[in-house]
Parts: C-alpha cells; sequence; structure tokens
C-alpha cells in the first residue's frame, strides 16, 4: 500500500508537462463573444460576478459586475453572471452569441436535462427559459447551444488565462456593494487587458 501511495503522488518531472497556450476566443469564434465569470474570495468571503461583451475584433460593446451579499456559494455566482451576461446580450439585440465561462459544471446543467431537486433549480430554469425566448435551440456535445434561424448561442468552458477581462469585472463587483452595475464604456484599468486580448496574445498554461 505504502509503495502504491508514493507511486499515485510521485513529483511530475517539468520535462513531462504539457504547456497550452491560450487566449482570448480561443476558438476564434467569429460572433459577438460574452466573458463571464464568478469568485468567492477575502476573509470575510465577497462574491462578485461580472462579464464583458465584445465582437470578433476585441471590440467593447458593453460589461457587467456585481456582488452577492452573504454568499460564499461559487456555483451560484457562476451560475449568476451567466444569467446576467445573456440577459444584458438580450436587452442589446444580439442575435449571436458564444458564452465563455470558467465553470464547465455550471454549463453542463445547463445543458442538461430539466432537474427539480438541484440547489440552483430556479437560477438555471431561468438561464433555460432564457435562451428559449432567444431561439428554439437543440443541446449538442461539447457544451453548445444551437439556435435556429438567425439566432445562435453557444457555451464553452476557459480557463483563467482566456477569461482575464472577465476576472476584472468578478474584482470589480466583489469590490463593491452594488447588485448589479452595467459598464457601457470600459473601465480605465481594463484597458491594457483589452489590447492583450485584441492583439491575440497567448498566455503559457500546464
Amino acid at each position: 500500500m505504502v509503495e502504491n501511495f508514493k507511486v499515485c503522488f510521485k513529483p511530475i518531472s517539468n520535462d513531462t508537462l504539457d504547456i497550452r497556450f491560450i487566449k482570448w476566443n480561443n476558438n476564434n469564434f467569429s460572433s459577438v463573444i460574452l466573458n463571464v465569470d464568478g469568485s468567492c474570495l477575502g476573509s470575510p468571503i465577497r462574491a462578485g460576478f461580472g462579464g464583458v461583451l465584445r465582437n470578433y475584433a476585441s471590440f467593447y460593446l458593453s460589461g457587467f459586475s456585481g456582488y452577492i451579499h452573504n454568499s460564499s456559494d461559487i456555483l451560484q455566482v457562476e451560475l449568476l453572471a451567466i444569467y446576467q451576461g445573456l440577459l444584458l446580450a438580450k436587452s442589446m439585440n444580439i442575435d449571436a452569441i458564444v458564452c465563455y465561462s470558467y465553470s464547465l459544471h455550471g454549463i453542463n446543467l445547463i445543458k442538461g436535462l430539466p432537474m427539480k431537486y438541484h440547489v440552483h433549480v430556479v437560477l438555471i430554469q431561468d438561464i433555460k427559459d432564457l435562451l428559449e425566448q432567444c431561439a428554439d435551440f437543440m443541446v449538442k456535445p461539447m457544451c453548445r447551444f444551437y439556435g435556429q434561424a438567425n439566432v445562435q448561442i453557444l457555451g464553452v468552458h476557459t480557463i483563467r488565462e482566456g477569461n482575464q477581462c472577465a476576472d476584472f469585472m468578478v474584482k470589480l463587483g466583489s469590490l463593491s456593494n452594488v447588485d448589479l452595475l452595467i459598464h457601457p464604456s470600459p473601465p480605465d484599468d481594463i484597458m491594457s487587458l483589452l489590447k492583450n486580448d485584441a492583439a491575440g496574445t497567448f498566455f503559457p498554461r500546464n
């Protein structure tokens, strides 16, 4: 048993690490891009969420941030970020959108079968209803949602390196006491991140 544990926890040599290079809109979609994220950080914990809407060339369209009072439920925060991002896109009459989210669990819950007893069943159903309002859609593999006619909604998992502007908005939300704040123009401190994304800068990820 000791030998088995040694094998399981044997350090991995740096020579065997598989380094990936990640950038914004890593899959090169050509529609409007929505990046969302959420976090529960600090002591006491402050839960924030946020997101950014851009076109495929990284031109800033809008953004949002918010704070959830008395919460440390990261899944709730991630789902709320998706919901508020889609709601903002709908209000702007955007008919083709790719939603990048750090929460693979959240995306899988949204694309999964209806459920009755999940703790966040109401929020999950609200997101599903919002998607149905945009268009009738079929759930496809790889976390994608496809609509009909001219409406296209895709949900794609991403990691931090490709989601830095959304992470910036999350920090704005967690530092505020505002339930939801829309940012029609980009905050000054996000400009360098937007420029990196527009230039297609790659970031290493082990």
